[in-house]
């Protein structure tokens, strides 16, 4: 039974009527202290993401040099799938911080360790140094590197 099928003159002695609007009332309140909830949860994925920005830019530009040594040589060809797994590896391996910000320092850091060592492994020795020039080259652009 609805309300608006419930007869005006007898809707307060109506229990199961009653007791429908007291459930649909607490439902409306779980609904909006959930949706409080998830909007506080994603103001903190949302400034989490921004702390990790920089890894993810890192690796984007470590991943897109991979890809580019095809142009040197058809023989290298590094897949995305393969990039990942050694891109997670590197949260296994860094030490943990407390200050996020070091954090982000340090995977940046073994990230380039771990991205160059993989792919040195599968280089020429003669297209080694070009490798390593291509990521100075990269960290120059980006201002991390100085010139000096």
């Amino acid at each position: 039974m609805s309300l608006s099928n419930a007869d005006p003159a007898t809707i307060l002695d109506n229990i199961e009527l009653v007791n429908q609007l007291e459930e649909t009332k607490q439902k409306a309140l779980t609904i909006e202290l959930k949706t409080k909830e998830a909007k506080e949860v994603e103001i903190i994925i949302n400034k989490s993401r921004e702390e990790y920005r920089g890894m993810a830019g890192e690796g984007a530009m470590l991943y897109f040099l991979c890809i580019t040594l095809n142009k040197v040589s058809h023989l290298y060809q590094y897949s995305l799938e393969a990039f990942t797994l050694f891109f997670e590896k590197v949260f296994e391996t860094v030490e943990q911080e407390d200050n996020i910000a070091e954090r982000v320092k340090n995977l940046v850091s073994g990230l380039r360790l771990q991205i160059y060592t993989w792919i040195s492994r599968g280089l020429f020795v003669r297209h080694k140094l070009l490798f390593l020039l291509q990521i100075v080259l990269r960290l120059m652009q980006k201002a991390v590197l100085d010139e000096k």
